[in-house]
């Protein structure tokens, strides 16, 4: 790997090749550093006997001090091993082993607030970690060891990535998986898992190696608007779509003699930034920040006029202007190009994107993309992965793959198409695996031709959002009129505006507030609780825990997980297994061995269910949560933990008394649980009522509740 930092190339297995390119793609974007464009070998080695292979890596990892490099190594490793660490990672006794040898590691590494580089000490531990015996393959530790240097070197993953911008990864480099959680700007519940739960083998939840759809884009990683891409997604998020024509009609189309098109545009340019105005003052006036134009609305000085927008007090924070065609040269040829622009607050200079898929319908555009197929993915420093694609381009299926493992969350399209129908897939495909927005615009309201007297009126606009019943939704209008369809990202809300609506431009005097008065609105409740407060109807969603006993020497122990780290919900937090009833699910039973599998991969063979305890209302996460009481003499796990939603694993005694072992784990009443020497985890509100409520049904077996010793009576005062 060539830093461009140092401009050295290192040598001798010492680094991934991160951001090398590959060598039959030709250069890397216009503006790259010299860094990034040049090329060097490989450095990781290739799949060779593995005793030779994991020889390299220690070597590698031992001299490696940034943390991005040696999680490659490792996460390489567990690709290229994948069959044996799927076998023996569901083997207790080398899981058990795997974490024996992780107990040192995990004592010499700092917390994840200050780790940014590792140690001397650090990569000699590392490698040794590796060092296989017969009953511990290396690729075991490999794994957990990438999971420990996710979590604690986070923080250091995105510097790296910016120092490398505009970063062009090869097939097994990083790439950045740093996508916010979408349940922080919604209050419609996901109606898919987030594309993070997937725990494969070669990604951990900040990184992920690319595969090798990176040879069939040139795709770039830019963090050069990383700062001011931040917040581009809250809570108070509308976005806009905007639909300033009526018919193909008001377009011209330039066609030759072979029947292509080019270049199309309005007819009336004036005419048509006056409307396209007046539709930007409806979208901002109904408070959106986010406006997206439709493709070939526009002329290259047309969208130049626009970016005013962004200059005006009020105005949006982002502009995708649409699309044009113009023409320039590449290479001392001719070409055709049709490219999307955008313009961003406080920014100079647009992003763009070409489109690489021509239309044959209804005009057979005639672009001339030469190059290769370009993905840039604007990077925001709170994670957001920007995306502008164009109509036909968002249709090509490896192109939707490709920004679906890249982590697009935030995709804005310019279309201009007789019907969004088909776009419904490819839109669904992406909210679905990866969480993400989409807004597509499109335009003309009517695609019948002057002589076909069978009016075609396709969607308007099509927006994804995860909470979605169908993850899509279509925005129809009841006439050709222009207008304007929003999105409200935080209740999932569409709405329809004629051009009739009223728009309260900026510019008339209405007064705007500054940014520190949003801030604090935003930071506060919207009213006080007070006598006067009118009742609040909250509607509860079904949900269930599987509350699984097991017998011990100290009595009857509940199996809790703890919950990973990164998760909205319940960070860090002991509670039972479970979650939200779905379509399938034949009750609450259904539902907690369901979720108890996919979390746990407890073998539902194994339990005995004894019935269930009243359900408990949980208003703040809106589920009504019923518990399912089951037994098991023997628990049987048929695979791994999900990873991504459970970073443990443990039984709590439903009674301890410290007389009875003086390693034994406190019981809830008594403050934080600590587990096997590592930070202490809290134990979640309900859990801690559901065990209470057990204690309370089990006040007669003396044996266990300690009454037989003390004297207490069951309800905790001294006889």
């Amino acid at each position: 790997m060539k830093d461009p930092d140092c401009g050295a190339e290192e040598k001798d297995g010492c680094g991934p090749t991160v951001g090398h390119g590959d060598p039959g793609r030709g250069d890397v974007s216009e503006g790259a550093t010299q860094a990034s464009m040049t090329e060097c070998a490989p450095c990781v080695a290739r799949p060779s006997p593995l005793p030779q292979r994991v020889a390299s890596i220690q070597a590698a990892i031992a001299a490696e001090r940034e943390p991005l490099v040696t999680l490659t190594h490792l996460l390489q490793l567990c690709r290229d091993e994948h069959p044996v660490l799927q076998e023996r990672m569901q083997d207790a006794a080398c899981r058990a082993k795997a974490e024996q040898v992780m107990a040192g590691v995990r004592a010499m590494l700092p917390a994840a607030s200050t780790g940014l580089t590792l140690g001397a000490d650090v990569g000699a531990a590392l490698a040794a970690a590796l060092t296989a015996d017969d009953g511990l393959p290396a690729v075991a530790v490999a794994r957990l060891l990438a999971e420990l240097l996710d979590e604690r070197y986070e923080r250091s993953f995105r510097e790296s990535f910016r120092r490398r911008s505009p970063y062009q990864p090869g097939v097994g480099d990083p790439i950045p998986l740093d996508g916010p959680d979408l349940r922080q700007v919604t209050t419609m519940p996901a109606t898919s898992p987030p594309w993070r739960l997937a725990n494969r083998l070669d990604e951990t939840r900040h990184i992920r190696l690319a595969g090798e759809w990176v040879t069939q884009f040139q795709v770039i990683f830019d963090y050069s608007l990383a700062r001011e891409l931040a917040g581009i997604i809250n809570r108070d998020t509308v976005v806009a779509t905007c639909h300033p024509n009526r018919a193909l009609a008001e377009f011209h189309f330039h066609t030759d003699s072979f029947g292509r098109t080019f270049p199309v545009r309005p007819k009336d340019e004036d005419k048509q930034h006056q409307e396209i105005d007046r539709l930007i003052g409806i979208a901002v006036a109904n408070g959106a920040s986010i406006v997206v134009l439709p493709e070939l609305c526009v002329t290259e000085a047309l969208a130049a006029r626009l970016q005013d927008w962004t200059c005006r007090t009020g105005g949006p924070t982002m502009l995708v202007a649409g699309s044009y065609h113009h023409e320039d040269e590449h290479d001392g040829s001719p070409r055709r190009r049709n490219t999307a622009v955008a313009y961003l607050r406080g920014v100079s200079s647009p992003l763009t994107q070409d489109k690489h898929s021509p239309a044959d319908r209804p005009v057979n555009e005639d672009i001339r993309p030469q190059g290769w197929p370009e993905l840039r993915i604007h990077v925001s420093d709170d994670g957001w992965h920007l995306v502008l694609a164009i109509c036909r381009d968002l249709l090509n299926p490896h192109a939707v793959h490709a920004l679906a493992e890249a982590g697009c969350n935030l995709l804005l399209v310019p279309a201009m198409s007789e019907t969004l129908v088909a776009f419904g897939g490819p839109v669904a495909n992406l909210v679905g695996s990866c969480q993400a927005l989409v807004a597509v615009a499109n335009n003309p309201a009517d695609f019948s031709a002057p002589a076909d007297p069978t009016v075609r009126r396709p969607a308007r606009a099509l927006f994804g959002h995860p909470g979605f019943g169908q993850l899509t939704r279509l925005v129809q209008s009841a006439n050709p009129d222009p207008g304007v369809g929003l999105l409200r990202v935080h209740t999932g809300q569409l709405q329809w505006l004629d051009s009739d609506a009223e728009a309260v431009l900026p510019s008339s005097g209405v007064a705007v507030r500054p940014p520190w008065v949003d801030t604090l609105a935003r930071l506060t409740m919207p009213d006080p609780l007070g006598s006067d407060r009118p009742s609040t109807h909250v509607t509860l969603e079904a949900a269930a825990v599987l509350v699984l006993l097991t017998d011990s020497p100290h009595g009857p122990s509940a199996l809790l997980t703890e919950r990973a780290a990164d998760l909205t919900n319940y960070p860090r937090q002991l509670v039972f297994p479970g979650g939200g009833a779905e379509a399938g699910d034949r009750g609450p039973i259904a539902t907690a061995l369901r979720e108890a599998r996919e979390e746990t991969a407890l073998d539902p063979d194994s339990v005995h269910i004894l019935g269930t305890l009243p359900a408990i209302a949980l208003p703040e996460s809106g589920f009504l949560l019923t518990p399912v009481l089951a037994w098991s003499a023997e628990p049987v796990f048929i695979g791994s933990p999900n990873f991504a939603e459970v970073s443990r694993i443990t039984s709590v005694p439903l009674y301890a008394r410290s007389s009875v072992h003086p390693g034994l784990v406190p019981t809830p009443e008594e403050g934080a649980l600590a587990l096997s020497g590592q930070q202490p985890a809290e134990l979640g509100i309900a859990s801690a009522a559901v065990l209470d409520v057990l204690r309370g049904m089990l006040w007669e077996h003396a044996e266990y509740t300690g009454s037989a010793e003390t004297g207490q009576d069951r309800g905790g005062r001294q006889g």
